[in-house]
């Protein structure tokens, strides 16, 4: 994610490439679907995104002579630094998150554990439980089709058939 690619301001993220090959020559491409999509931030995202931009920037002039700037959001800081020839601002690799930010980060929560890639069907389910149109959380997520959200997700709509029974009821019957 580039920060070009963030409006803080509007508090909106467009996504439209993924990172295909990290490193020193860092390539991208479209997302898998070939589709860019735009997804809304919530408030504290965005406080927390400045922050963060704050943060590396401070970085970044302190150690302007070695920090590689793609414009990356998420860029590697000096503990990421594990493999010859990595830099400061290369982008983050995907094992990196998974084995050591992401896990003490699910230490610290004292939750437990899930695969990163678990985070995308926690935050689909909580949207659904929560009521969120399924077409919304189809776009957030980037499937082509709302069936395929639909598929996926089909354990969380019985739940949701309860709550649109004691919704109605309540409506009609006071």
């Amino acid at each position: 994610m580039l920060w070009e690619h963030l409006d803080l301001d509007a508090g909106k993220l467009r996504i439209v490439q993924q990172l295909l090959k990290p490193g020193a020559a860092p390539e991208f491409g479209p997302t898998k679907t070939g589709r860019p999509r735009t997804v809304a931030l919530a408030e504290e995202t965005i406080r927390l995104l400045r922050a963060h931009r704050a943060q590396q920037r401070e970085l970044r002039m302190k150690n302007r002579t070695t920090y590689r700037d793609f414009g990356l959001v998420f860029a590697k800081q000096w503990d990421d630094l594990q493999r010859a020839g990595d830099m400061i601002g290369f982008p983050l690799q995907i094992n990196n998150l998974g084995q050591r930010q992401y896990a003490q980060l699910i230490k610290a929560a004292e939750v437990r554990p899930i695969k990163f890639h678990g985070l995308r069907h926690t935050c689909v389910t909580l949207l659904l439980q929560a009521g969120t149109p399924v077409h919304v959380v189809s776009e957030r997520l980037g499937h082509s089709k709302i069936t395929m959200t639909l598929e996926v997700y089909a354990h969380v709509l019985p739940d949701m058939q309860k709550d649109a029974a004691l919704t109605l009821g309540a409506l009609l019957h006071g």
